[in-house]
């Protein structure tokens, strides 16, 4: 993880698409902005190299754009986009973003698929008791033409066991708590200890895993 995720849309009477919750509940930002963000975007899901909405911190200002998820850095054979936490102070490359360019990712939920006998089902996480999620980010480059990077760490035992195969299995994304974004977006805040304390983990009750059994695949 995380190798997919996606918003829930309500549709408007113009026939707009329209997710609620970056309207109502995360901090305060261009509604028009977002609203033209939105009219753009293709289809509810969003996978690796495509663009996704993102909250970034600039100028003492929370902006929102689309940004690409995945980096290629010089060094790396492939593209990137995943990060994960135990390597974020010790990498050179992680190293000289995480003080000052972290972002959020808003979600609804993301999808992972458990091997079973020879079949891979797909399941849709979402959060038990709160409405979306909100994952923690690295980006980077310009505004018009940026990406990001989603922040995992060692998953809880129901994603360990959903999440069983693969180079990277038994991993999730990590979630920021509301009471936290506005910090986590906070550039100013840049010493290690304290961006460490806002990388907190879930437990396996605070999440819902629902198999989508329309989505099953032979491999």
């Amino acid at each position: 993880m995380c190798g997919r995720f996606g918003y829930t849309l309500i549709t408007l009477k113009d026939g707009t698409q329209k997710w609620i919750r970056l309207v109502q509940e995360l901090p305060a930002v261009d509604l028009q902005r977002i609203e033209t963000l939105f009219k753009t975007l293709s289809g509810s899901e969003i996978f690796p190299g495509a663009k996704a909405p993102i909250l970034f911190q600039a100028e003492n200002k929370v902006n929102i754009t689309y940004a690409n998820w995945g980096i290629k850095p010089d060094w790396s054979p492939k593209v990137i986009f995943n990060t994960r936490v135990e390597k974020l102070f010790s990498s050179t490359f992680w190293g000289n973003l995480i003080y000052s360019q972290r972002c959020i990712v808003p979600a609804s939920y993301f999808l992972e698929w458990k091997s079973e006998k020879g079949t891979k089902v797909r399941y849709r996480i979402q959060n038990q008791n709160e409405p979306n999620m909100s994952f923690a980010g690295i980006w980077g480059g310009k505004e018009d033409a940026s990406w990001f990077t989603i922040l995992t760490q060692e998953g809880n035992e129901l994603m360990k066991e959903i999440h069983n195969t693969g180079g990277n299995q038994g991993r999730q994304p990590v979630q920021i708590k509301d009471e936290n974004i506005a910090a986590w977006l906070d550039p100013n805040l840049s010493k290690q200890k304290e961006i460490e304390a806002l990388i907190t983990t879930y437990s396996s009750s605070s999440i819902l895993a629902i198999p989508e059994t329309d989505q099953l695949s032979l491999f």
